[in-house]
């Protein structure tokens, strides 16, 4: 699972245009570009801030699995955005955009063969239009479920997954019948290539294909991986490593092998950290920069909206880039040739209407294949100090005095998943909010994003 979503956050460029009216997109920027300063360092770096962070506590997953929820992100395929959200049901893959790539590629052939070809190419479009048709609609139907329910469909349904195996099971049936008839496709398109494809490039084509054994029977094929699906019963899943686990990572921590980063935002400085993000542009966040959990949910609360003397420190205990890497499954090296080199004397061709950039494309911006993850970037044990006028402070302060947790952008104290701890001093005019989280988890602030084929964005 994994698609990702963005919208749009639009940054005022009007010079003119006092700090204070726009400062809650403006903080989310600052954030992003303290985060890449202080946590990733030096260098380029290609990030994407999450909307909704998300706890690095999965289970531990039986020997030879990997966790449902570790899988749903390593897996994912983020949209071209600097700021995006991991959650849903059906969501695009690294996995099934790579195999898509592949349906568009043929090799040189016979003319009868050619033909067949070009005509599966275009079937295999159809077939992973209707994956991703059949994905919105089942996220669309959760998210409809969701808002309708309230706190009734929260205790019956604390997870996507519980819902999908019960009233969204014919949504998740009719995800699985679209993947199995693009993967029929795939099948037919490999079986005409194969004869003419060099060795290595079959090997590569052949890890692709689905195994054929139980997942249950112990022997695990190369590049594959064995997960659980909403119901709990074993997958074939293709393969991602993952560089460490919560528990190791946390294990480090207590080595000392991690250092203390701060991040420093203030209301009064304009930022445009995000407009010259690798993916340019604007961008939208489905969550408020400021909000307070009570009675079950969050809050938007802006209080920075009219005080533009707000300034805000974040410390984390530590913070790192925990690396992902695809299995033996993906063949960045075909995809780079394909991607530079197109048809010129490779022996293969891109069927029409595609091409390795531009319009229908396979790479780039707006290709089949554009992005992949590359990291995850943790943080362990936040700790915030907030200050403010001491009139904006009395303007909330029945609502922070109630939370159970606050939201600063992309850092979350307390709420429905973790605890937090507060305190409250006012120096003549300035009250200063004070606290951290007191939860044992890492929180995955955002993802690092590679480009398949094009190694960079464009």
């Amino acid at each position: 699972m994994s698609v990702v979503k963005a919208a749009s956050l639009h940054l005022s460029t009007n010079k003119n245009l006092k700090v204070n009216i726009m400062n809650n997109q403006n903080l989310f920027s600052q954030s992003y570009g303290e985060i890449i300063k202080n946590i990733l360092g030096d260098g380029t770096h290609y990030f994407q801030m999450l909307g909704n962070p998300q706890s690095f506590n999965w289970p531990v997953a039986a020997a030879g699995q990997i966790s449902p929820e570790a899988y749903q992100l390593m897996s994912a395929a983020p949209t071209y955005s600097p700021v995006g959200e991991f959650g849903g049901v059906g969501e695009s893959t690294l996995f099934s955009n790579y195999k898509q790539v592949f349906s568009h590629v043929g090799f040189k052939v016979s003319p009868e063969h050619a033909q067949q070809l070009t005509k599966l190419s275009n079937q295999a479009k159809a077939a992973q239009k209707a994956v991703v048709d059949a994905g919105t609609d089942a996220n669309t139907a959760y998210n409809t479920a969701k808002q309708n329910g309230g706190a009734f469909f929260k205790t019956k349904f604390p997870t996507p997954e519980s819902w999908f195996d019960g009233p969204g099971k014919t949504y998740m049936k009719e995800i699985k019948t679209a993947e199995k008839a693009a993967d029929g496709i795939f099948d037919q398109i490999q079986a005409l290539n194969e004869a003419n494809q060099p060795e290595e490039l079959q090997d590569a084509m052949n890890l692709i294909k689905l195994p054929s054994g139980s997942p249950s029977g112990g022997n695990t094929p190369r590049g594959w991986a064995v997960v659980k699906d909403q119901s709990g019963v074993l997958q074939w899943q293709p393969s991602f490593e993952i560089s460490t686990n919560s528990q190791n990572w946390r294990q480090q921590l207590t080595d000392g092998s991690i250092g203390e980063k701060t991040i420093s935002l203030s209301a009064s400085k304009s930022d445009s950290s995000i407009t010259k993000s690798w993916a340019g542009g604007s961008v939208s966040v489905g969550t408020p920069f400021w909000g307070f959990y009570a009675n079950g949910s969050w809050s938007k609360t802006d209080i920075s909206e009219s005080d533009d003397s707000i300034e805000v420190t974040v410390k984390l205990q530590s913070a790192t880039n925990v690396l992902i890497t695809p299995g033996d499954w993906y063949e960045g090296g075909f995809l780079k040739q394909l991607a530079t080199a197109g048809n010129s004397g490779t022996g293969y061709e891109i069927l029409p209407p595609y091409s390795a950039s531009g319009d229908q494309a396979l790479f780039g911006k707006d290709g089949i294949c554009s992005t992949m993850i590359t990291g995850l970037v943790v943080a362990y044990k936040p700790s915030f100090s907030v200050t403010m006028k001491s009139s904006t402070y009395q303007q909330h302060e029945e609502e922070i005095k109630a939370s159970a947790g606050l939201r600063i952008g992309p850092f979350t104290f307390g709420g429905s998943g973790g605890h937090y701890s507060q305190d409250i001093s006012t120096t003549g005019n300035t009250t200063t909010l004070t606290g951290g989280s007191t939860s044992e988890d890492p929180v995955i602030l955002g993802v690092t994003v590679g480009f398949p084929g094009t190694q960079k964005p464009g």
